[in-house]
């Protein structure tokens, strides 16, 4: 028998250890079994409670993930940086997932990575993920979130995902047989039409537990035996699912502590509430905030081009991008959004993994989206070079990013003291 505090009830927000405490005592408990806590925070609070009660805590390996970790602590003693593409690679190799019974990867490539930057052409047709029925949990519970929760971003108007385990499966083989041929063509592409496009949307169900990483494998490898997804797409997503996420999940478990701690670059700046509302008046900005506010999803592009790169430009401070990621998205957690935020997003750990920051101005979002060409444009890329020339000694240390700071200290003085004066006028406007 499950025992649950309702949300109704006047102890819900009581303190989780308080409640564990209440029923430990009730029922005499001397040991408690669980899989592995992946939030520091709560595996410390937990350890330290059990610790002081006595109780023995028996830790089982979680089914969130495919790999231990200890997997990834032996990946690391024989690397000397991490990056992801020689952990992935390894994890193909141990693994099997897309190998060739010659011990090379199908396809030819490790990665199809290139193949996978296109536009969304104007024609396409979308497929549609079905409508999923609302629980009768769900219906009793959205009042009661409003009211609880009334100042949180959001909506339950607007309540689109999935909330029980054959519903999610629903969506998965939904996704594998409508979507996954064209996942990796589009994977880049941001469409003002539809915020899914080709993406599966799997992560609140993966990262919340209701399906595991190495179901959504298996099925799509089975679905390919049969029906054959093109490799790009193929290879693209498992590389999200046993390259990327599970490579992230390493890393926090490694760094976590420099990456909490660290800003790179310096920045300290604080949002305005334009961040929240989606007024700040750069197209781009605004639509990807509206989306993340009314959906509580977003695919990677948005989170790290728009997003991430856009809050990195203004010089927002690293832990304040961080708050606004772990509340704005329904599949956030500490595991995944320190590694994204700021190894990835934001570069503020100075490059434990990533190689560069991800950063761009508005000529990515000609190419990759669909908004149209506007004074926003020059906006976008003065914040670009400002930040650029701002951190020049950086960009010019780095073989592969210093032609920025050349191009930049060439460009007419006209355009350059324009595209500044809009990317000053922005920050002020928007941060303080």
């Amino acid at each position: 028998k499950l025992d649950h505090v309702k949300i109704e009830d006047k102890e819900f927000n009581d303190d989780y250890l308080k409640k564990l405490k209440k029923i430990i005592t009730q029922k005499k408990i001397k040991e408690i079994s669980s899989f592995e806590v992946e939030d520091k925070f709560f595996e410390k609070k937990i350890s330290q409670f059990l610790k002081k009660e006595k109780i023995n805590w028996n830790v089982i390996q979680t089914p969130m993930f495919l790999n231990s970790r200890e997997d990834f602590k032996n990946y690391l003693s024989k690397s000397k940086k991490p990056f992801m593409a020689t952990f992935y690679k390894d994890v193909r190799k141990k693994s099997g997932i897309l190998m060739g019974s010659d011990g090379n990867p199908i396809g030819g490539k490790w990665s199809f990575d290139e193949d996978n930057r296109n536009k969304l052409p104007k024609d396409i047709s979308i497929p549609k993920f079905p409508k999923i029925n609302e629980t009768s949990h769900t219906k009793k519970l959205k009042p009661i979130i409003e009211k609880e929760f009334k100042n949180h971003p959001g909506s339950t108007e607007n309540f689109w995902f999935a909330t029980e385990y054959d519903d999610v499966v629903k969506l998965l083989n939904f996704f594998i047989k409508e979507k996954s041929n064209l996942f990796g063509d589009y994977e880049d592409a941001v469409d003002q039409k539809d915020n899914i496009l080709f993406h599966s949307a799997l992560s609140p169900y993966i990262n919340l537990g209701l399906i595991t990483p190495e179901l959504v494998i298996q099925k799509i490898l089975d679905f390919h035996k049969k029906n054959k997804i093109r490799i790009n797409s193929l290879e693209g997503y498992v590389r999200q699912v046993i390259g990327w996420r599970e490579f992230m999940r390493g890393i926090y478990q490694s760094y976590s502590h420099e990456m909490e701690t660290g800003n790179f670059f310096k920045q300290n700046r604080k949002m305005k509430s334009s961040w929240y509302e989606g007024t700040t008046g750069l197209p781009p900005l605004d639509y990807a905030i509206k989306n993340a506010v009314n959906n509580g999803w977003s695919h990677h592009i948005e989170r790290l081009m728009i997003l991430s790169n856009i809050m990195n430009l203004c010089e927002i401070k690293p832990t304040i991008v961080y708050k606004w990621f772990m509340e704005m998205f329904v599949d956030s957690s500490d595991w995944v959004m320190v590694p994204n935020v700021y190894g990835m997003g934001l570069f503020s750990d100075g490059g434990i993994f990533a190689t560069k920051p991800y950063i761009c101005g508005s000529a990515y979002f000609m190419k990759m989206m669909d908004f149209k060409k506007g004074d926003w444009c020059n906006t976008m890329d003065g914040l670009y070079w400002r930040f650029i020339d701002r951190n020049r000694k950086f960009f010019l240390k780095n073989p592969r990013l210093s032609m920025m700071v050349r191009i930049f200290d060439k460009m007419k003085d006209e355009r350059k003291k324009m595209i500044l004066s809009e990317a000053d006028k922005f920050i002020k406007q928007n941060t303080n």
